[in-house]
């Protein structure tokens, strides 16, 4: 399978929760997950997933990543994310949170989203979800053939396009973080529904499971 995120990535010795996970090669595979998705204000509790943003949800996206410009990634993509410490890390890139980065990204820069940049961010990311999850194993080449599904209440949804590069080695070389990106159609997933992400090998065995809930995650 062609390589969707192919690129190196810089190392970092700050880490997350999950060993493997570093808060640069975060930062970068965000930021290309984001903007190659095309391939494949206060928090409530009450609002659903946005899928189709309005206007002023727009507004609210771009505000939001201007505001956290100087936040550091996994702060700001608190919302969207399940950390399972050594059990893993996943992310979910919603409309939302693709706006909000491309705006952090072009303040990073001293630029401001014209008209082109907003609809091209929003295309890429309309009518998909795309999950983001690092894992560790023995190998560099374990998670070469898992795959994943989503289970909302009774339904199952399999993934159509998943990327798994091969896993990078942890300080002590004894582990490998594999970092893989799962996309799903948006349609007929209920924005407001728990989701249960399950990472699988070829053969069906659960390797790691996140619950996304979807109302809480703009």
């Amino acid at each position: 399978m062609q390589r969707l995120l192919g690129i190196p990535f810089c190392k970092s010795i700050v880490r997350l929760s999950l060993g493997g996970v570093r808060m640069r090669k975060l930062f970068l595979a965000l930021l290309v997950l984001i903007y190659l998705v095309g391939f494949s204000t206060a928090k409530s509790d009450s609002y659903a997933m946005m899928q189709k943003l309005s206007p002023e949800q727009r507004d609210e996206a771009i505000k939001f990543g201007k505001r956290n410009v100087k936040t550091d990634v996994r702060e700001l993509i608190k919302e969207w994310s399940v950390d399972n410490g050594k059990n893993g890390f996943a992310f979910i890139v919603t409309e939302y949170l693709a706006l909000a980065f491309a705006a952090r990204q072009a303040a990073l820069q001293s630029s401001e989203l014209n008209n082109f940049d907003i609809e091209d961010t929003l295309a890429k990311s309309s009518g998909k979800l795309v999950f983001q999850v690092s894992v560790l194993g023995n190998t560099d080449s374990f998670s070469k053939d898992y795959t994943a599904v989503l289970r909302i209440g009774d339904k199952t949804f399999p993934s159509t396009y998943w990327n798994n590069p091969p896993g990078e080695a942890s300080d002590d070389g004894k582990t490998f973080e594999a970092t893989s990106d799962y996309y799903f159609p948006a349609e007929g997933i209920d924005p407001s529904s728990v989701a249960l992400l399950v990472v699988q090998d070829k053969d069906g065995k659960e390797i790691a499971k996140f619950s996304f809930n979807l109302s809480k995650m703009r």
